[in-house]
């Protein structure tokens, strides 16, 4: 199957989710408040510390001041 057509076809599925109403796809719903997730108030700064990246350079959090970033720490234990 071509990807124009698997394309074709995700982009048809998602249409037919939205015509059910069955996922709230507009904000009908608050999903981080049913897991007790609260929003704050007021912004608050992350602190700054600094960590290596997969090349062995060191990179600071406030070099990425204003982007969306993903912080995952995982451990093996």
């Amino acid at each position: 199957m071509k990807l124009s057509k698997r394309v074709a076809l995700c982009f048809l599925g998602l249409f037919l989710i939205m015509l059910t109403g069955a996922f709230p796809l507009w904000g009908e719903e608050d999903h981080l408040a049913k897991f007790g997730v609260n929003k704050l108030d007021e912004k608050i700064d992350a602190p700054e510390f600094t960590l290596p990246d997969l090349e062995g350079r060191i990179r600071k959090l406030s070099d990425f001041q204003g982007k969306f970033i993903l912080l995952n720490f995982w451990a093996t234990w």
